[in-house]
């Protein structure tokens, strides 16, 4: 009876305890990774909202996405079920990777 109640408050503690966005690569362009996503019917550029057909589609949503950062858009590689690409800075340095989900055009950092 004691380990169930004991397992009882420690899984509620979770429920109460306040808890933190995660940040990929600890925000390395100075915000919330991926903040662009707002949960309305259209959505920002993280919610696309609209299928992604082909490699150059993909690379279209990541430009537009990444515009405002000094960052370059590497090597993108098609997959059965989304786009992968890397995400480098100005000296071609590895800084993160991303998917771009081919139905919702989506983009999450798998890094």
């Amino acid at each position: 009876m004691k380990k169930i109640v004991l397992s009882i408050l420690f899984f509620a503690s979770f429920i109460f305890l306040p808890g933190s966005p995660a940040q990929a690569m600890n925000g390395w362009w100075g915000g919330h990774p991926y903040g662009g996503y707002c949960p309305r019917p259209m959505g920002g550029w993280y919610g696309a909202k609209k299928s992604v057909n082909d490699i150059r589609d993909a690379r279209k949503i990541l430009n537009e996405y990444f515009k405002d950062l000094d960052v370059v858009i590497g090597d993108i590689k098609e997959r059965k079920w989304f786009f992968e690409a890397d995400i480098k800075d100005k000296n071609n340095n590895l800084i993160d990777v991303v998917i771009v989900d081919k139905r919702t055009g989506r983009i999450r950092s798998i890094y």
